[in-house]
C-alpha cells in the first residue's frame, strides 16, 4: 500500500503502520501542545494529580509484586533457562554485564538524584504531619529515596528486559513490545491487536525520553545558572 512504499523511499526498516500512525499521532499532540499549551498543561496536571493521589498505593504494590517475582524466578528451576538457544552463550562476563547495565540503568541518576531527593525529601517532607529538617524527615527521606533508587527500580527495569530477551531471542520474534504478550496473542502480534501495542509503546516511550530530557535539561542549567550566575552588576 501507500504506507508501504512511503516506507521503502524512506529506507525505513520497521512496520510501516506502526511507524507512520506513531508518527501521526505524535506530530497531532505537538500540534495541541503548541495551540493549547495551557488546557493541555492542565488536563496533565489534574490526571497526575489524580494519580497520585489515588493510585500511589498501587504503583507501589505492583513495583513490589514485581520484585517478588523476579526474586523467585531467580531461585527456581526457572532461573536456569537461557534467554537465547539452548547452545547460547553469554557474549560478556557478569561483571562487565553489571557494569554496563548499571552505567546505563541508575547510574547517571545516582550523580544527582542521590543526592537531591534525601536533601529534598528532608527539606521538604511528601506525607503530612512530619516537621521539615527533624530526625522523623531524615527517615521518612531516606526510606523514600531507597524505594526509588534501590531494588525496586531495578525491579522495573528487569521484568520488561527478562520478557524482551526471552521472547525476541529463544521465540525469534521481532524486537517490538507485542511479542512480549505472544503467550495470550500468538500470530495475532502480527495484527492489528499487536500493533496497536507497538503504537502505545511507542508513544510511552517517547513520552519518557521527552521528560529525561526534560530533567536532564533543567538540571544543566541549574548548574551552569550557579556557576555562571548573571548579575546587573557590571564593573
Amino acid at each position: 500500500g501507500g504506507l508501504g512504499r512511503a516506507a521503502r523511499r524512506l529506507g525505513l526498516r520497521t512496520d510501516p503502520v506502526i511507524f507512520f500512525v506513531s508518527a501521526g499521532l505524535m506530530v497531532a499532540f505537538l500540534l495541541l501542545v503548541l495551540l493549547l499549551p495551557r488546557q493541555i498543561n492542565d488536563v496533565f496536571s489534574a490526571g497526575r494529580d489524580w494519580i497520585v493521589t489515588n493510585l500511589g498505593w498501587f504503583f507501589i504494590l505492583g513495583v513490589t509484586a514485581w520484585l517478588v517475582f523476579l526474586l523467585w524466578v531467580a531461585i527456581s528451576r526457572y532461573g536456569n533457562l537461557r534467554l537465547g538457544g539452548d547452545d547460547a552463550r553469554p557474549e560478556y562476563r557478569n561483571l562487565s554485564w553489571f557494569a554496563m547495565l548499571f552505567a546505563g540503568g541508575i547510574g547517571t541518576v545516582l550523580m544527582f538524584w542521590g543526592v537531591a531527593e534525601p536533601i529534598s525529601h528532608f527539606a521538604e517532607p511528601p506525607r503530612p504531619g512530619i516537621e521539615p529538617f527533624s530526625v522523623p524527615a531524615s527517615q521518612e527521606a531516606m526510606n523514600f529515596s531507597l524505594y526509588h533508587l534501590s531494588l525496586h527500580t531495578w525491579a522495573i527495569f528487569t521484568l520488561p528486559g527478562l520478557a524482551f530477551g526471552f521472547f525476541i531471542y529463544r521465540y525469534d520474534l521481532p524486537m517490538r513490545v507485542s511479542s512480549v504478550f505472544y503467550p495470550f496473542l500468538r500470530e495475532r502480534i502480527h495484527g492489528p491487536i499487536g500493533r496497536t501495542i507497538d503504537i502505545f509503546a511507542v508513544l510511552g516511550t517517547l513520552f519518557g525520553l521527552a521528560v529525561s530530557l526534560g530533567l536532564g535539561t533543567s538540571q544543566v542549567a541549574a548548574g551552569l545558572g550557579v556557576l555562571t550566575p548573571l548579575t546587573d552588576d557590571v564593573g
